[in-house]
């Protein structure tokens, strides 16, 4: 008796064991990020801007409840996009931002930014990775 006892044991030891160590397998797909022309017809009015190739977008609303601070300027913004034009949209252009409106980096998040215009900030997260 004691003999079926132990072969109970490691076998059901044996069968843990092999299914501790069994790992499955997952692909994880990412797609890349709209570019700024895409953003623009999924939403004619879009508020985004572009800078180092990376298409910043505002009135998310949980990046709008986020307490931030602005760091450092970055830049500033230099010409509006119009989608009537044929020109690609390019670094440093907004659709809705005024040129010269102010682009800052915050202390808290690098896929964030702060926007300074006329006395108003808007906070901006980038729709894809740098």
């Amino acid at each position: 008796m004691q003999f079926k006892k132990i072969i109970i044991y490691l076998f059901v030891i044996s069968i843990f064991l092999i299914g501790c160590g069994y790992k499955v397998k997952t692909t994880e797909y990412k797609t890349p990020a709209p570019s700024a022309e895409e953003e623009v017809k999924l939403d004619k009015n879009a508020d985004i801007f572009m800078l180092g190739n990376r298409v910043y977008k505002t009135d998310i609303d949980w990046v709008n409840q986020l307490n931030l601070t602005k760091k450092n300027e970055i830049g500033e913004i230099e010409s509006k996009y119009s989608i009537s034009s044929d020109e690609p949209f390019k670094n440093k252009m907004a659709t809705k931002l005024p040129t010269g409106s102010k682009i800052f980096s915050t202390n808290e998040r690098k896929d964030v930014l702060i926007v300074q215009y006329k006395g108003i900030e808007k906070k901006y997260y980038a729709l894809s990775e740098g």
